[in-house]
């Protein structure tokens, strides 16, 4: 790996924290990880994006506070919303394995972010109904996405948006 590629890694790491430190409370708190996210892998290529993605979960799950709320630690991960942190790595998996179509079309990135939005959404439900049920709580898929789902499609459109737009301008000043 070069040495540009490790600088863009680690700021891309770092874009990931305090894109998750920024955040709105709620239930579960809004943040702008989701943006850093589909800005990454738009930017460096799925390849690329997916491992920074990666590094970034495994450095949060070592004890860096790299995630929501400065927290890290494995307990983070194992937690009821930890999955959703974990869906980071299905979206970036699913950009690289389409970027061939999207790489140079802005419908099809948005289109591709989006199907990533829901292998995300779709894998921390689950995680979180899983974690619950071993907690003895058991919750309804309904209600589980209506606190862990529904009040976050819109802002998370408006993100992958966001990071089309930045995401386009950045990667022509890249060499």
């Amino acid at each position: 790996m070069k040495t540009r590629e490790i600088a863009y890694g680690g700021l891309s790491i770092a874009l990931l924290a305090i894109c998750s430190w920024i955040s709105i409370p709620f239930t579960i708190p809004f943040t702008l990880q989701t943006l850093a996210m589909f800005l990454i892998c738009l930017v460096f290529g799925g390849k690329k994006g997916t491992i920074y993605v990666f590094v970034y979960i495994i450095a949060g799950a070592i004890g860096l506070p790299v995630f929501s709320g400065f927290r890290g630690g494995i307990g983070a991960l194992m937690n009821l919303t930890g999955g959703y942190i974990l869906g980071f790595l299905w979206s970036s998996l699913f950009l690289w394995l389409t970027e061939k179509y999207w790489i140079n079309n802005s419908k099809l990135f948005i289109l591709c972010s989006v199907i990533g939005l829901c292998l995300c959404y779709s894998f921390g439900t689950y995680w979180f109904l899983n974690v619950s049920l071993q907690n003895q709580n058991i919750l309804s898929v309904r209600s589980v996405l209506s606190v862990c789902v529904f009040p976050f499609i819109i802002p998370d459109l408006i993100k992958i948006i966001l990071a089309y737009s930045i995401g386009r301008r950045l990667r022509s000043h890249l060499p």
